[in-house]
């Protein structure tokens, strides 16, 4: 029986997101056709969108993962391979993604300070730098 209340499951995705995935560059290795999808209802800036998450069915499968709805994805980013929304009119804007650094934290390093002489300046606005 149809049901207007079923829970969206993980599907192919459209020709006009795999256009965008594969413009935007697929990580080495992958293959289209064992990509799939997970759409959501929602609202960006105000317009009605369907945000979207691809995953590679083969690496879930080989974590012993099952992603049955959108927010499953949330404990594992490190699956998802591309995601963003499609407005209402067909567009499909791309969220990007940080492959590099897959914690979600700047590289950072400790600034060397004969390299900036007048940075008290800065740093103590009040004390007056003879």
């Amino acid at each position: 029986m149809f049901s207007l209340f079923r829970k969206p499951q993980p599907h192919q995705p459209t020709a006009a997101i795999m256009q965008a995935m594969t413009s935007d560059g697929l990580p080495s290795g992958t293959d289209p056709a064992r990509l799939s999808v997970l759409q959501q209802r929602g609202s960006y800036s105000g317009r009605k969108v369907s945000y979207f998450r691809v995953f590679d069915r083969l690496r879930v499968s080989d974590r012993s993962f099952k992603v049955n709805e959108f927010g499953d994805l949330d404990a594992h980013p490190e699956l998802v391979l591309g995601s963003g929304h499609v407005e209402q009119n067909g567009a499909v804007v791309l969220t990007r993604m940080d492959r590099t650094n897959s914690s979600g934290a700047f590289a950072r390093s400790e600034a060397v300070r004969a390299d900036h002489g007048d940075d008290e300046r800065f740093v103590f606005p009040d004390d007056k730098v003879t």
